[in-house]
């Protein structure tokens, strides 16, 4: 996983219905596509928690949050929840402006 916007999903359990989605670099409109189908593939696979390593986040614009929440949207209309880990405090400060806070778990 190199370049901005790239992600990467792992340590997938359809047992338990998980997955980590490691986000590194900047994360923009160009992932836009290929985020979405993997979200879509993970969903159709039975995952309902996802867990966002932004450990190698670097930067996040609103188009980037858009895309973090559509997939709470789609999560959470089957029960599911996102969960966001290893954010920077910059990230952190994004999220809470825009009070994502309350709708997905910052750890």
């Amino acid at each position: 996983m190199t370049g901005t916007g790239q992600f990467e999903v792992k340590d997938i359990n359809t047992n338990a219905g998980t997955a980590v989605i490691v986000l590194d670099g900047e994360l923009d409109y160009s992932i836009y596509t290929a985020f979405k189908r993997a979200i879509n593939d993970l969903i159709a696979k039975g995952v309902t928690k996802i867990t966002y390593d932004l450990s190698k986040l670097t930067y996040i614009q609103s188009l980037g949050l858009g895309i973090i929440m559509w997939s709470y949207v789609e999560l959470d209309s089957r029960g599911g929840k996102v969960s966001i880990s290893g954010a920077n405090d910059r990230i952190k400060q994004v999220f809470v402006a825009a009070q994502l806070d309350t709708l997905v778990t910052i750890q």
